[in-house]
């Protein structure tokens, strides 16, 4: 009693003590993270037990999916490492089926408060956290990415098409060897811009780069940043009062990216109605199945927020991760000719009277065709755009995941790229082989391979777009095949991957073309 009536007028001795209190509280937190925790049992640096600056510091230096990756080669045989406090990577099949397989959303494994950093005027259906509201979007909009609905936007994405093999055709004819990745790159913008804004950026007319495609980039740079935080949906905004000039110059170009969206979505509500085709119809693109969207449970619409939101996540979703599939697909090809001749002779053989690529090819049939797509998936397979785990948080009771106990709201997941290279799933995972999908001699079991393929991610959070991304990939990659020969400028070029928002080629390349059948 002394000592709280000392406390009480004391003044003086009241700061000290409070002082001494949160040290005790700090170091009773560090032990108990190091020594104590149920996590503590899991391998991985002892830096990652108590700070996510490892992590933040992988980010930073362009290479957070190598980091995971490199933790689990160094602790081999381990199904799970700790990459933060409150973080757990695994890298088994079992692991992808826990984690993120149908239902386990009610099972508890909500998306975690990494996600809330994505969220921009609101949720989208990538940065929604909530089962109810990511289900109802989901039944909202699944219509505007059916198969039904790529038939209305394939005379769009044939007319882009038009403008890309219009400038292929011109280097060509030159003879001058050129950077394709960066073409591709102007070519999703512009179809993206054309399916979600209704209109292009005419990037392949200048031939040069967009702003908004270095914001959209940096934009997502930063929330990557802003979800190692702890702060849950202050997360954004604590990062944003940091100092630090590179931090600084990220939120910028999040905020003009956000402002440039809101721009072209005004826009493209003003010339909604004046955008017919002939027969008198509205253009029918994604923004507008989106525009027409209505759950058929609930009557909701999405409000010009809401639209903004998915408009952003659209452009991030379908622009970057495109052309870089594009990219790897074309290397891989040119790394290996006899693929190369066996994908064009069976396109030759199912477009008869399309032998050299004159014209769009169309997806109905191109979908068809297995070695097409076992050549994308084998791509992805080594290049996930997106390497590392996305986060799951476990339920409340905590959970066992292939056989580790995991207390309850922890985020765990599973890292594409690591997974993907995962020797006991793939053999001779560092090759690359589109056989292997057909379950050929460098392949063990095709459903355990493709449990572990997480290209378009997996379960009920699968990338819903993943039928336009195979549209306009695999109509590009055919297209290019039949209408061209093409090599590589540096003979013996090895290309690894880098990590900016996605998983980019470390490096810029040469290519050169040459129309099929001339003979200069």
């Amino acid at each position: 009693m002394a000592l709280l009536d000392s406390i009480a007028t004391d003044k003086p001795l009241l700061l000290p003590l409070l002082a001494l209190g949160g040290l005790l509280y700090a170091i009773a937190t560090l032990l108990y993270r190091l020594f104590f925790s149920p996590l503590a049992k899991i391998l991985g640096p002892w830096l990652t037990r108590i700070s996510t600056l490892p992590e933040a510091n992988a980010l930073k230096e362009n290479r957070r999916a190598a980091w995971v990756t490199q933790l689990f080669n160094e602790n081999p045989g381990a199904v799970a490492v700790r990459t933060g406090p409150n973080a757990v990577s695994f890298n088994t099949p079992e692991a992808v089926k826990a984690i993120y397989g149908h239902g386990k959303t009610a099972d508890g494994f909500g998306k975690s408060g990494w996600y809330d950093a994505f969220s921009t005027t609101g949720d989208s259906l990538f940065s929604t956290r909530s089962t109810k509201r990511h289900a109802m979007k989901r039944r909202m909009v699944s219509h505007g990415f059916s198969m039904q609905s790529l038939q209305t936007f394939e005379p769009i994405v044939d007319a882009t098409l038009e403008k890309f093999m219009a400038k292929m055709d011109e280097f060509a004819e030159k003879g001058e060897a050129f950077d394709i990745y960066f073409w591709y790159e102007l070519f999703t913008m512009d179809l993206l811009g054309e399916l979600a804004l209704g209109k292009g950026f005419g990037a392949l007319d200048g031939g040069k780069p967009v702003r908004y495609s270095s914001l959209v980039e940096q934009s997502q740079r930063f929330a990557n940043h802003s979800g190692l935080l702890p702060f849950g949906k202050w997360n954004v905004k604590v990062l944003s009062w940091v100092p630090l000039p590179n931090i600084q110059k990220l939120y910028k170009a999040r905020l003009e990216y956000l402002d440039y969206a809101k721009s072209a979505l005004e826009r493209r509500f003003q010339e909604n109605r004046q955008q017919t085709l002939e027969n008198g119809k509205v253009r029918q693109d994604i923004m507008q199945r989106f525009i027409e969207a209505q759950d058929p449970e609930t009557g909701h619409r999405m409000d010009f927020d809401e639209l903004r939101a998915e408009t952003s996540s659209l452009m991030v979703a379908g622009a970057s991760t495109g052309s870089v599939t594009m990219n790897w697909m074309t290397y891989y090809l040119c790394k290996n000719p006899t693929t190369k001749s066996q994908l064009l002779r069976e396109l030759q053989s199912t477009f008869p009277s399309n032998p050299s690529g004159h014209h769009p090819l169309p997806f109905t049939t191109l979908r068809h065709l297995r070695l097409l797509d076992h050549i994308e998936t084998e791509c992805l397979r080594l290049h996930p755009p997106i390497g590392y785990a996305t986060p799951r948080d476990t339920p409340r009771s905590g959970a066992v995941i292939c056989g580790v106990h995991v207390p309850g709201g922890v985020a765990v997941g599973v890292p594409a790229a690591t997974l993907g290279r995962n020797a006991s799933v793939y053999p001779n995972p560092d090759v690359w082989d589109p056989d292997r999908w057909e379950g050929g001699k460098n392949a063990t079991d095709l459903g355990t391979m493709k449990t572990s393929y997480l290209g378009f991610g997996h379960g009920s959070r699968h990338c819903i777009g993943i039928n336009v991304a195979k549209q306009f990939i695999q109509k590009m990659i055919a297209q290019l095949v039949l209408r061209y020969e093409v090599e590589l400028e540096e003979e013996g070029l090895m290309l690894k991957a880098k990590e900016f928002t996605i998983q980019k080629p470390d490096r810029r390349y040469n290519v050169v073309l040459k129309r099929r059948g001339d003979t200069t």
